[in-house]
């Protein structure tokens, strides 16, 4: 019996001592990872704190600093059920209930956090973090008032709070209340001013209201206290950047590009600072090295493909490889039958490098399975004539003549040539892609923010993005101011001056994971507001999306609109097709050349009942083109080649023709409103209907506060 209680003793002890040994190692990865949380290294951090829970499974601390870094890195469905745990292992913490109200936040489930945060305020009426939670709520409900008064709640618990007064300061800066952000920002900077944070918001908060002096200095104090603080570093870019200090934005770039290559922020100033000063080669080498490091950067390849496009000649084999990546782009989305997406992405694919042949041969193909034959065969011999200098050398060297590829694309040329023998456009002797079908003269123009915290410029750059996608919609030309202007009084000016229809100002909003394209379209006549809409993407593609949405809606409210370009008798040929959702059936009116006008104020155009001359029943169509016979308004015959057409009644019956109507083509009748059938895909893309939840650009600041 003794030797039995000898063992039993032995084994405990063993087995406290395993115990304590793992607790030990257990707690030394913890304080290492809580060290690399403090110095914002999150994943080395989780990697930490996951072999500290292998170590020890109920570590309570463990799992709730796991679901911080995770909540950090934004991975937010890990990171509640990291929280989860946490609660588990440590039951009854406010900082665990906190956390998880803030996660649930990120995931859209407001409700359930509202309440994890009220339940938190029954139990502990003067928890602080509970109210910035309900704070955090307010703001995304819009309600900037709301998120205002938590945070004095707060501050009046504890009157130095850094995160209450910082987040007081971005708020009445977002409310126009200049002065009461600087108020808040000097308590912060009296009771932390050894603080980074404090310094760098202090900076922006500056710099957005123009003091770029102040600004400056702030940004340097911030990287004085943290040389490792890069956000500092590219404020202090961006704001050298405004003041057009180009040489020393360069220096400062390259001085984080050697520190780390992989910050996109860097190159991409870099860039800017060099195309400012006019040396754009060394731009395009710049943003080409970044992108081979992050190609999904959209904004940063926008800006180089807009230089591509304008500066280097179509021959230059720059154009190559960025006309590729579209290509490739476009080949996936076809895969997933995503027909708009792959039109774009081959359509920019042209634009940076017109002979790419086997992009234009998928882009005929694309063409060709939506039924539009003409505009296939069109496609097909543009790149017979890129070819027809490949086969000329052929000829002079006495090679084969013809590639199989070359013999494949003439016999399809030849047959489809056969079978646009009886076409409209060989019954009236017309090349349809040869007319000037533009209707609508558009002004687009933006103002400039002071300061950007991702990209610098991005207004003028998506500016310059939606001007050039509309360079291949024939109906509408997108006139582009390319700088700044001071406001809606000096864009209506030149859209006047210019005799425009429309103008529009353009502004961008941007976070990390989201952007969100906004325009107010005017009338260039009265100047009065036509419309507003809005763009918010989110995910892989967001500016691209965001733009295609923004070309998407400015169509939709354009009305379609044609001209009389031949007469014989009372049949009448109009520059509509298929395309601008001509069928059997549609009737026209006719106005007289020069008699339509935008309305004063709202959608939609107007026109003199005197000037309406009569109506068309189409009764033919072509892809581009419709024929129709006459109905005249009156006795007098009154109507000639250039007389306007406008859309009066469009049968609902969807048949063969609405699948070739083109998505770069107005929608529109004469009230402005979308007569064409829309593709219930895209309705879908409403970020409400799927419960997408915008986040305003100043939680991704009061988030980034300890």
């Amino acid at each position: 019996m003794k030797l039995v209680r000898v063992f039993l003793s032995v084994f405990f002890f063993s087995l406290a001592s395993f115990a304590f040994t793992q607790n030990l190692g257990a707690l030394k990865l913890f304080e290492r990872g809580l060290q690399k949380e403090n110095a914002e290294d999150y994943y080395g951090a989780s990697e930490d704190y996951q072999q500290a829970l292998q170590a020890n499974p109920s570590y309570g601390e463990a799992w709730f600093h796991l679901a911080q870094v995770t909540y950090a890195i934004e991975d937010f469905s890990l990171a509640l059920t990291y929280v989860e745990e946490a609660d588990r292992h440590a039951k009854n913490r406010t900082d665990i209930q906190n956390l998880k109200g803030l996660i649930l936040i990120a995931l859209g489930r407001l409700d359930e956090a509202r309440t994890v945060f009220n339940e938190i305020l029954k139990r502990y009426p003067n928890d602080i973090n509970s109210r910035f939670g309900l704070a955090e709520l307010d703001l995304f409900s819009g309600s900037f008032n709301g998120a205002k008064n938590q945070y004095e709640d707060a501050l009046k618990r504890q009157g130095n709070n850094r995160k209450a007064l910082l987040s007081l300061a971005l708020i009445s800066s977002e409310l126009g209340n200049n002065d009461m952000a600087r108020s808040y920002i000097e308590q912060a900077l009296r009771y932390h001013s050894g603080e980074r944070e404090v310094h760098y918001l202090a900076s922006y908060l500056d710099a957005k209201q123009g003091n770029f002096a102040s600004a400056e200095k702030r940004a340097r104090a911030a990287v004085q206290i943290s040389p490792e603080y890069t956000k500092a570093y590219i404020l202090l870019s961006s704001i050298l950047y405004s003041q057009k200090k180009y040489g020393d934005v360069i220096d400062l770039c390259d001085y984080l590009i050697s520190r780390n290559r992989n910050t996109s922020e860097a190159w991409y100033l870099k860039g800017l600072a060099q195309n400012r000063k006019g040396d754009w080669k060394s731009a395009v080498e710049t943003w080409t090295n970044a992108l081979s490091i992050n190609p999904y950067d959209e904004v940063m390849r926008s800006a180089l493909e807009l230089i591509l496009i304008k500066k280097l000649p179509v021959e230059d084999d720059r154009r190559i490889a960025f006309s590729e990546f579209h290509a490739q782009k476009g080949r996936e989305f076809s895969k997933s039958f995503l027909g708009e997406e792959a039109r774009y992405e081959y359509q920019r694919a042209l634009r940076i490098n017109p002979y790419n042949d086997k992009a234009r041969a998928e882009f005929a193909e694309l063409l060709g399975r939506t039924g539009l034959n003409e505009n296939y065969l069109n496609q097909l011999k543009f790149i017979r004539q890129n070819q027809e200098k490949d086969e000329a050398e052929n000829e002079k060297s006495g090679s084969e003549k013809l590639s199989p590829e070359q013999k494949r694309i003439n016999d399809t040329i030849e047959a489809y040539e056969s079978l646009m023998k009886y076409s409209l456009s060989a019954k009236w002797n017309v090349d349809p892609f040869y007319l000037d079908k533009t209707r609508w003269h558009v002004g687009l123009y933006y103002t400039k923010s002071p300061v950007q915290l991702l990209h610098c410029d991005a207004e003028e750059i998506a500016a310059g993005m939606a001007a050039d996608i509309f360079s291949g919609i024939a109906s509408a030309s997108l006139a582009f101011e390319n700088r700044a202007v001071s406001g809606y009084g000096e864009a209506y000016r030149l859209a006047r001056k210019n005799n425009l229809d429309y103008f529009i100002l353009l502004d961008v909003d941007e976070t990390e994971r989201e952007v969100t394209l906004s325009a107010s379209v005017y009338s260039g006549r009265t100047g009065t507001e036509t419309v507003k809409f809005s763009s918010f993407r989110t995910g892989n593609d967001k500016f691209s999306s965001a733009l295609r949405a923004f070309r998407r809606d400015l169509l939709d409210m354009l009305p379609v609109r044609g001209k009389i370009i031949q007469r014989s008798v009372n049949d009448i040929l109009v520059d509509l097709g298929t395309v601008e959702g001509m069928k059997e059936g549609v009737i026209l009116d006719v106005v007289k050349a020069g008699k339509i006008m935008t309305k004063d104020k709202g959608l939609g155009v107007s026109y003199d009942e005197k000037n309406l001359l009569g109506t068309i029943k189409i009764n033919r169509t072509g892809e581009e083109i419709a024929q129709g016979s006459l109905e005249q308004d009156g006795f007098y015959d009154r109507v000639n080649v250039g007389d306007e057409v406008l859309v009066k009644f469009r049968p609902k019956e969807e048949g063969s023709e609405d699948a070739q109507i083109s998505d770069n083509s107005p929608a529109a009748g004469e009230n402005g409103r979308r007569i064409l059938p829309e593709n219930e895909k895209k309705k879908k893309l409403d970020a409400r209907e799927m419960e997408l939840i915008k986040t305003p650009a100043i939680i991704e600041l009061i988030r980034g506060l300890k």
